[in-house]
């Protein structure tokens, strides 16, 4: 757990952080995309947590929209991100409490059922736009 009493100085330190790692465009992406996912939520919506398509918000920008939102719907710092391979070679991201590292099986199995819940997740949202359409 963070032990800075101030969360304006833990968030402004992480925010000129991401800034030194990821440059000024790349920043900007993320905050961007970090922005609308907050109005989004913050306007009762459901976001789906994924930043805009296309090469230009590759892989590690990805990562670092899924640890910024980590930051500031926890208000800590302490979080890890873990990879999530699928089956499609694609990778994808979750948020873990630093203490599943120490426990590899009990990770790995997070990280199964994880992949499980977005599968179903596709086909669900597969079956109900095929629904919709021969509605």
């Amino acid at each position: 757990m963070n032990t800075d009493g101030d969360d304006t100085d833990l968030l402004d330190a992480y925010l000129r952080a991401t800034l030194a790692r990821l440059g000024p465009a790349g920043f900007e992406a993320v905050i961007r995309a970090a922005d609308a996912t907050c109005l989004l939520l913050a306007d009762g919506q459901s976001a789906v947590l994924a930043g805009p398509d296309g090469a230009a918000f590759g892989s590690d920008l990805q990562r670092e929209y899924l640890a910024l939102l980590a930051v500031l719907i926890t208000g800590r710092t302490d979080h890890l991100i873990v990879a999530l391979p699928s089956a499609d070679g694609a990778s994808g991201w979750a948020v873990v409490e630093q203490h599943l590292t120490r426990d590899p099986k009990a990770l790995a199995d997070l990280c199964t059922r994880i992949g499980d819940l977005a599968r179903d997740s596709v086909r669900t949202g597969t079956a109900l736009a095929q629904l919709w359409r021969a509605s």
